[in-house]
């Protein structure tokens, strides 16, 4: 069951769960919004939790679409990321005695079941779809991007500076050629 928790809402009741023996399995389908640092992102996909000897094992196959802004031409699109998460949920209290299990350290760096037997996936899911963004995100795979010297969008309209800048910026190298060449030269005789 999908429990809504302040605008947070990729949480799960696992306290049946955590009782039951090992090998239980609860599944369940995920279409809600995940808050990031400029808004929020739907995420669709499931959800499988697996109860272990002391955990829960959490299995989620989740897709999302993400506004980006192309590395080449600087023009916005939307970037879809397919995410699968596999991660052991521990819970920060035993289930049948309601001793701490974790300290806040630990807590802090894993996914874990709170002091009311809620999953929250939240953040787990929100740093792989991070993780999932390509690191020089493209429109397209044969986008020509941006003219170095006039700015020019070279997806929309063709650039004539191209091979004058690409000639400026390899004359000093082209210069010293025919230097290198006479050194070769001298070696192999």
């Amino acid at each position: 069951m999908i429990i809504p928790r302040g605008g947070v809402v990729v949480h799960f009741n696992v306290s049946q769960l955590a009782r039951e023996p090992s090998g239980s399995t609860r599944q369940y389908p995920v279409d809600e919004c995940v808050p990031i640092p400029d808004g929020e992102i739907q995420i669709a996909g499931t959800v499988q939790l697996v109860k272990t000897d002391k955990t829960i094992w959490v299995t989620a196959q989740l897709s999302t679409a993400v506004e980006s802004a192309c590395g080449r031409c600087l023009e916005p699109y939307v970037q879809p990321v397919d995410v699968t998460i596999d991660e052991e949920a521990l819970p920060i209290l035993d289930p049948t005695s309601g001793v701490r299990t974790l300290d806040d350290r630990e807590a802090a760096e894993r996914i874990v079941i709170d002091e009311d037997n809620v999953l929250d996936l939240t953040e787990a899911a929100r740093q792989y779809v991070a993780l999932g963004l390509p690191m020089q995100p493209l429109c397209r795979i044969d986008c020509a991007g941006l003219c170095d010297a006039c700015g020019v969008d070279r997806n929309d309209e063709p650039c004539d500076c191209a091979a004058a800048t690409r000639a400026s910026i390899w004359a000093p190298l082209l210069e010293i050629a025919p230097s290198i060449q006479t050194i070769d030269r001298s070696k192999n005789s």
